[in-house]
């Protein structure tokens, strides 16, 4: 990748994860986005984690700033499953990296958003005393997410297939439809 297309990479994704800290929208935000597309764009490459996971963390710490509820949720269990998850979903994006297209995108979208729901839950379920640790408590975890997970699955699709059609774009390279 050329220092010029890993400089729009990330200032791409740092300004949507400032957008997310500005306009906090519960689970629609481009965070998920942005871990699976810093895996698929950079690839097989240390910066597929230090530009995302960076990017996200720093607006984790603005929102934490402006926000003492927030500021209770850093570095809690429930923040580290998060984190997690995002790391899971950059590994999801490396194995699409080889040739990135528009239907690979969207798919592995779909997974990274099952994914994040699954880990997420599991981490609340870990973390909060009103689950019972058991199997009951974790499928009533999973069934409290359940409502949340549209707005994730929606906005990890957008938003996904929103930085692949921007960066081909931008770095002129031509968007694969499959």
């Amino acid at each position: 990748m050329k220092e010029k297309d890993v400089i729009i990479l990330s200032i791409l994704f740092v300004s949507l994860v400032l957008i997310r800290a500005i306009f906090n929208i519960p689970n629609f935000n481009p965070l998920g986005a942005v871990a699976l597309m810093g895996g698929v764009l950079f690839g097989k490459n240390i910066r597929a984690f230090l530009v995302p996971m960076g990017a996200l963390l720093a607006g984790d710490i603005i929102m934490g700033l402006s926000s003492p509820l927030y500021a209770e949720y850093l570095f809690s269990t429930s923040f580290l499953m998060v984190y997690l998850s995002f790391a899971l979903i950059i590994g999801i994006g490396m194995l699409i990296t080889n040739k990135p297209s528009f239907t690979k995108v969207l798919g592995g979208s779909l997974l990274a958003a099952g994914v994040f729901f699954l880990v997420s839950n599991a981490g609340s379920w870990l973390a909060l005393d009103m689950y019972p640790k058991s199997l009951t408590g974790l499928m009533a975890a999973y069934d409290a997410g359940v409502p949340f997970f549209r707005s994730t699955l929606v906005s990890q699709v957008l938003f996904s297939l929103g930085i692949y059609v921007v960066y081909s774009f931008a770095t002129n390279k031509k968007v694969a439809l499959a």
